[in-house]
């Protein structure tokens, strides 16, 4: 039987209840925000970092369409690089479904994407790896 496997869980929350999911970044008690963690801030050298929530929803900074990724991946897909309102750019697929015309369609530079979770691959036994995503909105 197939299965189900979140990766990062510890940068990605899935709250129960229906609640729509987050990314957690780190800041710095210098108020630097670093996305993932780090082994310390590259602003100041701490190594206090305290996890902090990301706003649910950022601007998508820039993309590409990939024709032909890697196994377990299925073709065409989008990748974009998001800006946060809490200063960190993160890089995820963008969930856009179709043909190459209908994503080049689907996605502008500026545009409002929120974080979602789900399928970004599967193995050749068919077992999911759920993460985040951007979808927009």
């Amino acid at each position: 039987m197939a299965e189900q496997v979140v990766f990062h869980p510890d940068i990605l929350c899935i709250p129960e209840g229906g609640e729509k999911p987050y990314l957690i970044a780190y800041k710095c008690s210098c108020g630097s925000a670093w996305f993932p963690k780090l082994p310390f801030c590259p602003n100041c050298w701490s190594d206090k970092l305290e996890p902090m929530p990301l706003s649910r929803t950022g601007k998508l900074y820039t993309y590409t369409i990939v024709a032909i990724p890697q196994p377990g991946l299925q073709a065409p897909l989008a990748y974009g690089f998001v800006n946060f309102p809490e200063g960190v750019s993160v890089c995820a697929q963008i969930d856009v479904q179709g043909d190459l015309e209908t994503i080049q369609k689907a996605l502008h530079i500026d545009m409002d994407v929120e974080v979602a979770a789900g399928v970004i691959r599967k193995d050749k036994d068919g077992n999911e790896t759920i993460s985040y995503r951007f979808k927009p909105i």
